[in-house]
């Protein structure tokens, strides 16, 4: 751009200085703009993974909200630690539990069974409910042997 300004005169000369100072002052602004966003930007990383080793710490309670010696905390501690452990056994026993209970559902699972599964012979043999009438009042009754036959439209009467 600088190039293309026409002429050796002194105009011309300060034009391209101009030019000049412009491209310059461009340049320094672009680099400290640049150079202020990667700050920011590390500033932000920095208080992210803060953020993210505070939220992956696990906050545990050892009893009651009181002032506590380094003994009782040492006690409390150790009863905790035996807690989560009867807690993990009886999840790995659930576990176990689960994943027997599935063996056995995909071993059974070619022979076809399908709805619901009786317990005994005993349930089988019972036998099946009665169906139950709705119970019609007398005007009822006497409606229904006057009404029409359902593949009959009802005609009006006009005298």
């Amino acid at each position: 751009m600088i190039k293309q300004v026409p002429g050796d005169d002194e105009t011309s000369r300060q034009h391209k200085e101009r030019l000049q100072y412009k491209i310059t002052t461009a340049a320094q602004t672009f680099l400290v703009k640049n150079a202020l966003l990667e700050d920011r930007n590390q500033l932000l990383t920095n208080i992210n993974d803060e953020g993210k080793l505070s939220r992956s710490a696990k906050s545990e309670t050892l009893g009651k909200v009181r002032a506590m010696s380094f003994e009782n905390l040492e006690r409390a501690r150790a009863e905790r630690a035996v807690k989560e452990a009867a807690k993990q056994a009886k999840k790995v026993a659930k576990e176990a539990k689960m994943a027997a209970k599935e063996a056995k559902n995909i071993a059974t699972a070619g022979k076809g069974i399908r709805g619901r599964q009786r317990k005994s012979p005993e349930e089988a043999s019972v036998p099946e409910p009665k169906v139950k009438v709705a119970r019609m009042s007398e005007a009822q009754i006497e409606e229904d042997e006057i009404a029409p036959e359902p593949w009959r439209a009802p005609v009006a009467r006009m005298w």
